[in-house]
């Protein structure tokens, strides 16, 4: 899920950008030191909205830098057990398949399908690609797809989150639209 929080962090500011367009150094340099990483207890954070200095800055002993604590808002992507979200399946394989939310890489296996579903190859000189096929044949999962899950785990890396999810619930597995 998005969120909308208010985070803090420290920038090291070289002494020749303390002149003029100082602010929008500080910001630029936020938005490109923070954007895109994990943060610990936050998520991913996807985009600063807005960004603002908390305090006066420091010198830093010894280096001539510049500490700078700043405060911004960011839309931050955190991913809970048992949260169910909608994914594009971006990798199919005989194992299960891999769907994207976002930065975020979600792996189903074959045995969280619902029972029933096949994996096929038999479109695959059709330029469809291999597919997890419905017993009914009316249903299918193949790159481009999009998936409804329920998220089973989260693991956090320092620079990623990645997911395993399941399809075996009432109104999980492919959408019809969107």
């Amino acid at each position: 899920m998005f969120y909308l929080l208010e985070l803090r962090d420290y920038l090291l500011v070289k002494p020749e950008f303390l002149g003029p367009g100082f602010h929008e150094y500080c910001d630029d340099n936020l938005r490109q030191k923070v954007e895109g990483t994990f943060k610990e207890h936050a998520g991913i954070v996807i985009a600063v909205v807005e960004a603002y200095k908390a305090d006066r800055g420091k010198l830093q002993e010894g280096t001539g830098l510049v500490m700078v604590p700043m405060a911004y808002k960011a839309v931050v992507l955190q991913l809970f057990k048992g949260e169910v979200v909608d994914c594009v399946c971006d990798e199919v394989t005989q194992l299960g398949f891999f769907g994207a939310i976002g930065p975020v890489r979600v792996f189903v296996s074959r045995s969280h399908l619902p029972q029933g579903w096949k994996y096929s190859e038999d479109n695959i000189d059709a330029g469809a690609g291999p597919a997890y096929v419905s017993e009914e044949g009316n249903q299918l999962i193949r790159v481009k797809s999009a998936v409804r899950v329920k998220l089973i785990a989260t693991k956090q890396e320092n620079d990623r989150l990645w997911a395993i999810g399941s399809c075996q619930e009432n109104f999980l597995g492919p959408r019809a639209f969107g």
